[in-house]
């Protein structure tokens, strides 16, 4: 292992986790922990959804709705019933969970397009039962006056979201080593087999409704809880956590950022949420040109922005002295030369 491979595999995550502390002493201005803020939140929903989406295969639009129940799952909780803030997270992620369950069961026997079709309408029927409750949910009006999440005395909301960033980001490091360990457990490599052939792996004795269906609890669980920070975060939850805006901008970030890694949306999440602030002012031209950008992301970097990384990065490996495939290379050469030159000097004599 050379020097860039140590030093992935032993400083990343506590490097992350650093980044993670250090984040409210980087980002000062109130405007900035916003902005930081929210690319966390939409950072949460799109790797949570890459799990479904790009590890398992599934084109499933659910998960939007997934947010959104969260979200109502926490605001309800607090401001109709008068909860904790921390019980409501936990009633959320449960909440989001049982939606993914739900989610999955019309479409068991469905593939492909069909999928995509039957799980946005179950966003549609998340929305039409918000606004048919209106005295638990707020119907069209929503419910304002989430409180803050705290630990004692001290609020996540002091000092321009001082706390949130902290657990944003936590949330953020943490779900990657989830999904990590995930992909490395025989639960992911059955999706990744089922995502790439389904008929061979369900041959060799893989259960796909078994593993899509913990697929989809486990993705809804995290969306759910990532709906109810965003909700605990912004203090209000309205029937926009189901709004479409929410759909095409998580893909974009998914697409963009790319599905062949874990930390891909992550990456994509940030950059389509800082280039959204910066063009708030062109109105509905900017959710345009972000669908354009998609788009030749997806042509000319079908991997996304994170294959593109992981070809410098494998280049780079390279060039170091110590790398195991270079030395590879040159042991399978040895032989050949040497084949080489007793061909040589057969021939010559």
């Amino acid at each position: 292992m050379n020097i860039l491979g140590s030093l992935k595999r032993f400083a990343t995550w506590p490097l992350l986790l650093l980044a993670a502390a250090l984040l409210p002493y980087v980002v000062i201005s109130g405007s900035a922990r916003l902005l930081a803020a929210t690319a966390l939140i939409y950072a949460l929903l799109a790797a949570s959804w890459n799990l479904t989406l790009g590890i398992g295969g599934i084109f499933n639009f659910a998960h939007v709705g997934f947010f959104g129940v969260g979200g109502y799952a926490m605001a309800v909780a607090t401001v109709t019933w008068d909860m904790n803030p921390w019980l409501g997270l936990i009633l959320a992620t449960v909440a989001g969970g049982l939606a993914g369950a739900l989610a999955y069961v019309p479409v068991i026997r469905m593939r492909g397009i069909y999928i995509a079709l039957i799980t946005f309408v179950f966003v549609q029927l998340c929305y039409y039962l918000v606004l048919a409750i209106p005295g638990i949910t707020g119907g069209s009006s929503g419910l304002t006056g989430v409180p803050a999440l705290s630990v004692g005395d001290f609020s996540f909301a002091k000092y321009s979201g001082l706390g949130y960033l902290w657990l944003l980001g936590g949330a953020v490091v943490l779900l990657l080593v989830l999904l990590r360990t995930t992909l490395r457990s025989p639960f992911g490599k059955s999706l990744i087999a089922l995502r790439d052939n389904e008929n061979l792996a369900v041959s060799r004795g893989m259960n796909r409704i078994r593993q899509h269906l913990l697929a989809f609890i486990l993705s809804g669980a995290v969306a759910g809880v990532t709906g109810a920070l965003y909700v605990a975060y912004f203090r209000v939850a309205d029937v926009t956590l189901f709004s479409f805006g929410f759909v095409t901008l998580g893909l974009s970030m998914i697409f963009l950022g790319g599905t062949g890694h874990i930390w891909g949306p992550v990456l994509g999440a940030l950059i389509v949420t800082v280039i959204d602030r910066q063009l708030t002012d062109l109105g509905p031209v900017r959710a345009i040109i972000i669908g354009v950008g998609t788009l030749l992301v997806l042509i000319f970097l079908p991997r996304g922005i994170s294959g593109l990384f992981e070809d410098v990065w494998t280049r780079a490996r390279r060039l170091l002295p110590g790398n195991p495939n270079k030395s590879a290379h040159r042991a399978l050469q040895k032989p050949a030369s040497r084949t080489m030159e007793v061909e040589e000097t057969t021939h010559v004599h």
